[in-house]
C-alpha cells in the first residue's frame, strides 16, 4: 500500500480478505482501486464471513473493476465466525470450541472444492445485484473505520508488553508511557483487542465482559513472526 503503484503480472488474479461490514475492509477497496491489471484474464475472489454478507460482496468488487474494465469470474464465501464482538452478542457469539471446530474443518473441505475450480479457469455464479440492505451501513462503515479506533482503550489490566503495537497490520498504535495510542488509520481488523494477552483492550462498552476469539490454527507468534523488530516476544508467546 506504500508503493506508487503495483501492477499484477498475473493472468490469473485473486482477491483473499474477510468479510467486514458486509462487504470489503477498506484497505482491501483502496488496494483494488489501486492495482493495475492490464494483465489479468482471470480475477476470483474467495472471503471469509461470519454470517450473511455472501449476496453484498460480488457488487461492491463488481463495482470496483468496472472502470478497470475487468470483470469478476468468481466468487466464493467461507463461513467460518465474526471477531466483531463490538457488535450484538446475539448475531456475534463467541463459538464453543466444537462448534468452532466443525465449522473450520467444513470450511477446509470447501477450500478444496474452491481451489479446483479456479486452478481450470471455471466461471463461477456471480451476483452482480448492487442493492442491498446494508449498502448505506457498509459505505458509511468506510467513510468511518479510520477514527473508530476512538473508542478503544485499556484497562487496568494493561502491562504494557507491546504486542498490539506489534500486531497491528497498519501501523496504527504507538506506545506513550507502555500505554497504547490510536493513531487514527484503524481497519477495524480488532486483532490488538483479540491478541491482547491481558484482555485489556476495550472498544466503548461493547466489550467488557465479552470473551475474545482467535482462529485456533493461526498462533500470535505466526502474525509477529512477520514483523523482524518482535523476536524477543516470540519465544513467550
Amino acid at each position: 500500500m506504500k508503493q506508487d503503484s503495483i501492477i499484477a503480472t498475473s493472468e490469473k488474479v485473486g482477491f483473499v480478505f474477510p468479510v467486514y461490514s458486509w462487504a470489503l475492509p477498506k484497505i482491501v477497496s483502496d488496494f483494488i482501486e489501486k492495482i493495475d491489471l492490464s494483465n489479468a484474464k482471470y480475477i476470483f475472489a474467495v472471503t471469509t464471513m461470519g454470517g450473511f454478507s455472501k449476496q453484498y460482496v460480488s457488487p461492491v468488487l463488481i463495482k470496483l473493476l468496472k472502470p478497470k474494465n475487468k470483470e469478476l469470474d468468481a466468487a466464493y464465501n467461507i463461513r467460518i465466525f465474526s471477531n466483531n464482538i463490538w457488535g450484538s452478542k446475539r448475531m456475534n457469539p463467541v463459538p464453543s470450541k466444537e462448534k468452532g471446530d466443525k465449522r473450520i474443518k467444513n470450511g477446509e473441505l470447501k477450500i478444496e472444492k474452491i481451489a479446483k475450480i479456479i486452478r481450470n479457469n471455471q466461471k463461477g455464479k456471480v451476483r452482480e445485484s448492487s442493492i442491498y440492505p446494508m449498502k448505506n451501513s457498509y459505505y458509511s462503515f468506510i467513510k468511518e473505520v479510520n477514527t473508530m479506533d476512538e473508542k478503544y482503550y485499556t484497562d487496568e489490566n494493561c502491562n504494557g508488553c507491546g504486542i498490539c503495537q506489534q500486531i497491528c497490520p497498519v501501523d496504527n498504535i504507538k506506545l506513550v508511557n507502555e500505554k497504547p495510542e490510536w493513531q487514527h488509520r484503524c481497519q477495524m481488523c480488532t486483532a490488538c483487542l483479540h491478541y491482547c494477552p491481558q484482555i485489556a483492550i476495550q472498544w466503548g462498552e461493547y466489550t467488557l465482559g465479552r470473551a475474545r476469539y482467535n482462529h485456533p490454527k493461526i498462533k500470535m507468534k505466526e502474525i509477529l513472526a512477520q514483523n523482524p523488530k518482535i523476536k524477543q516476544f516470540l519465544g513467550e508467546y
